[in-house]
């Protein structure tokens, strides 16, 4: 058996440099907030508390589309604020600033993990609830 000594030759991709993903999750920050008001756009006016059964089925069935879009939106949006919670870890520890950076990690997987599961509960309101015709359920009479 032989080993191939082949020359590994060096990728001259733009994205294969440590630099453009340092600046791409640098301005990741900038992308989720844009994500984000897209996403709340995109999903529209919600009915308020104590609307009627059939606002809420009007809103969730008629407009389920919209929502599955805003949820997708919302998801990347999410992605894009702990990329950017990572970038901001990375350079408050070159600036020896550890605990700072642990507290941001801390903060925005907690915020994500709220985020997300508020955009959860959305989707699946638009998904299955409202399709069930529950009235007690959708209403949150007993």
């Amino acid at each position: 058996m032989s080993t191939s000594t082949a020359d590994v030759r060096a990728s001259t991709s733009v994205s294969a440099t440590p630099q453009f993903w340092e600046r791409l999750w640098r301005s990741a920050g900038v992308q989720s907030v844009g994500l984000f008001v897209v996403a709340y756009f995109v999903y529209g006016n919600q009915p308020h508390v104590g609307a009627s059964t059939d606002a809420l089925v009007a809103f969730y069935q008629g407009d389920r589309m919209r929502i599955l879009i805003a949820t997708v939106l919302g998801g990347f949006a999410v992605l894009n604020l702990m990329w950017f919670a990572a970038a901001l870890k990375t350079t408050l520890a070159d600036a020896a600033q550890d605990g700072w950076g642990a507290a941001a990690t801390a903060s925005s997987a907690t915020l994500g993990g709220l985020l997300l599961l508020l955009i959860t509960v959305s989707a699946g309101l638009a998904y299955s609830i409202a399709s069930s015709g529950n009235p007690a359920l959708l209403g949150g009479a007993e």
